[in-house]
């Protein structure tokens, strides 16, 4: 099971979380009391379908069938992860349960925990696995923002709006562009990620381009909330993060020249854009 730990995404996993309490925050800035079970409720879901998620390619990578009785190194893994498969559809059944006796297990509710068994399901199966595998920035920025955003809100019975959808477009296009980044480290340091996953299956010049083109949608779109939400004021901090994403691009840029490139620096580029994008739209909401 240590390996299981060394293999999940902390950042995705991380960023979800960040991005479903910001959209708690927003609900409860627009004066509706938090309902801290349905916020657990939320949080446990998701946390019990990523986990099934990292079991499946455990499994499947370490060909280890839970149904086994076979030892190995006088620890019973199959069973192990038959525990924590176990664990992880009563804990989702336990969050499912706490929603509906809040009754908020209704209408836009349901659609967006459907999309996150949806993305946990294409995943898993057999002929879907190595197309989202190949695309792992793109399904994990769909569950970050818009799934994991708007759910944040809407189970605080917040009302959706066409705004709050414009922002959740900022917040997926600077993930998936940090992801890309962080993509990079993987293909150059590990040999299996040379040979399946995004860049293997693009290339790294095509990469660069998705890299540049999320960035930049990323503050297009940051510029036209701003102006059509009417938060200029509290919010144009947020457009100061763009010295940061062109730091990433320019070093990218540098790698793509020749040059050897510093991953411990890229790395930490691509995690402080994406949670500083988080901070600062919170921040005015936790001072109001």
């Amino acid at each position: 099971m240590q390996k299981l730990k060394s293999n999940v995404n902390w950042f995705f996993a991380a960023s979800a979380t960040a991005s479903y309490l910001l959209g708690v925050m927003i609900a409860s800035w627009s004066g509706l009391a938090v309902n801290i079970l349905t916020l657990i409720a939320g949080l446990i879901i998701f946390y019990a379908f990523t986990l099934l998620q990292e079991l499946q390619r455990f499994l499947t990578s370490n060909r280890v069938n839970p149904f086994t009785r076979v030892r190995s190194g006088g620890q019973n893994q199959s069973s192990s992860a038959l525990t924590l498969i176990v664990a992880a559809f009563f804990v989702i059944f336990a969050g499912l349960y706490l929603l509906l006796q809040a009754e908020v297990l209704i209408g836009t509710n349901s659609l967006l925990l459907t999309a996150l068994a949806f993305v946990v399901l294409l995943s898993i199966g057999r002929y879907s696995r190595l197309w989202v595998n190949s695309m792992t920035w793109l399904f994990e920025g769909l569950v970050v923002s818009p799934i994991m955003f708007l759910l944040g809100s809407a189970i605080q019975e917040y009302q959706f709006s066409y705004l709050l959808f414009l922002l959740c477009l900022p917040i997926f296009f600077l993930y998936s562009a940090s992801a890309i980044t962080l993509l990079f480290s993987e293909y150059d340091q590990n040999s299996t990620a040379r040979k399946n996953g995004f860049i293997a299956s693009v290339g790294w010049e095509k990469a660069l381009k998705f890299h540049h083109g999320l960035t930049l949608l990323t503050y297009l779109v940051l510029v036209i909330y701003l102006a059509g939400s009417n938060t200029w004021s509290r919010n144009w901090p947020t457009l100061l993060l763009s010295l940061i994403s062109g730091a990433e691009v320019f070093f990218l840029q540098q790698m793509a020249g020749g040059m050897r490139p510093n991953w411990q620096l890229l790395r930490a580029l691509a995690i402080v854009q994406f949670f500083s994008l988080l901070y600062l739209l919170a921040y005015p909401l936790l001072i109001k």
